[in-house]
């Protein structure tokens, strides 16, 4: 029953499928030149909640290949509409960009269960066009899909990792997956068989965390939260791209971000995962969301919070999108370029709705 009223709402917002399965609702732009599943790469996801699309933006001039990801926490919706308006709005001229808007697609047709006080499942805001719905969708895989209960202690299967139950359904913790594991595992397999099918150079992963001014009460002491709030994390071997585009981002739009190795002890993760079991380079970006301080925060407002607009993180997800390809190009000596995506200062002038279809 969830899942009928999910397609329900789908198609009130404009989703064109009749799937009994989550479609997202993308408005390709002229600059889209092909589009796919990612059931493409693996077909065991075909005809099911855990396939998503994908869109192929080829200039057919000689370049880099770069992957841009949102949505694999469907609940950080900043990613999510980052690479929406990427590719409603892209027009790559040298090279081929590759965007997986919504990653984990299972998670996105859902509402927020993991963590309280979180918003509406979807969201209405005026894009230029008139109403739409964005999804603010659940960190994990709906356990529907999985298949089978949390077990108590999740065993990352290439490392050993133990890590708590629910995380068995985390995208972000199966890297790099499996193709006989669980519907998750196998999601992860995909992603990583697209890389490198595609020959992917280098990827960006987007995504949110709690904000720098959220905390915790431990032993009756103030823990302040929001670590990973701006902050941009690298496999080593993108070490000098990454701190090159930090400091692009710095100069051209007065932003700070944090720069961190992936660290090798953490297991399953993108940044790690990903530039270990293939040649791709691997990068992960967080912005700050509201939501995420739910400790504290009652009703926060994650499209216009007035620290913390959606505007803002959706702006410095493609500003990162921006300086990473601008560092690659120079320290590899390659050309991939695109135009028409708008800037850090034209989504704060302008908000992000003036960019969506």
């Amino acid at each position: 029953m969830r899942k009928i009223l999910i397609i329900f709402m789908l198609v009130l917002v404009g989703s064109i499928s009749l799937a009994n399965f989550f479609r997202p609702d993308i408005r390709p732009g002229y600059g889209v030149t092909s589009t796919g599943w990612l059931s493409d790469y693996f077909e065991p996801l075909k005809g099911t909640n855990m396939d998503t699309p994908v869109y192929y933006m080829d200039s057919g001039v000689p370049g880099p290949t770069f992957l841009l990801m949102g949505g694999t926490h469907p609940m950080e919706i900043a990613g999510t509409v980052a690479a929406t308006i990427f590719i409603e709005n892209a027009l790559v001229k040298s090279g081929r960009i590759i965007v997986l808007p919504f990653g984990n697609s299972s998670g996105a047709s859902i509402g927020t269960v993991f963590y309280p006080n979180q918003p509406d499942h979807f969201l209405q805001i005026e894009s230029k066009t008139g109403p739409r719905f964005l999804v603010y969708g659940d960190r994990n895989t709906d356990i529907e899909d999985q298949g089978v209960p949390d077990p108590d202690v999740y065993v990352h299967y290439q490392s050993g990792q133990e890590l708590p139950g629910y995380e068995s359904r985390n995208l972000n913790r199966n890297y790099p997956g499996r193709p006989d594991g669980t519907p998750t595992e196998k999601l992860a397999f995909a992603i990583i068989e697209l890389i490198r099918t595609e020959k992917v150079d280098f990827n960006l992963d987007m995504h949110e965390s709690d904000t720098p001014d959220n905390y915790s009460i431990v032993d009756g002491n103030k823990v302040q939260g929001g670590r990973l709030a701006y902050m941009l994390v690298c496999h080593q071997r993108g070490l000098e791209i990454g701190a090159y585009a930090t400091m692009e981002i710095e100069f051209n739009y007065g932003v700070s971000l944090n720069l961190e190795e992936s660290d090798i002890r953490f297991k399953g993760l993108s940044h790690r995962e990903i530039g270990d079991a293939t040649e791709s380079i691997s990068f992960l970006v967080e912005s700050p969301n509201p939501g995420f301080d739910y400790s504290w925060r009652e009703n926060a407002d994650v499209l216009y919070d007035e620290k913390y607009p959606l505007k803002h993180r959706v702006g410095l997800h493609l500003a990162t999108v921006e300086a990473l390809i601008n560092g690659y190009n120079m320290f590899m000596g390659t050309e991939l370029t695109y135009s028409g995506v708008p800037t850090y200062s034209d989504l704060m002038e302008n908000g992000f709705e003036a960019y969506l279809n």
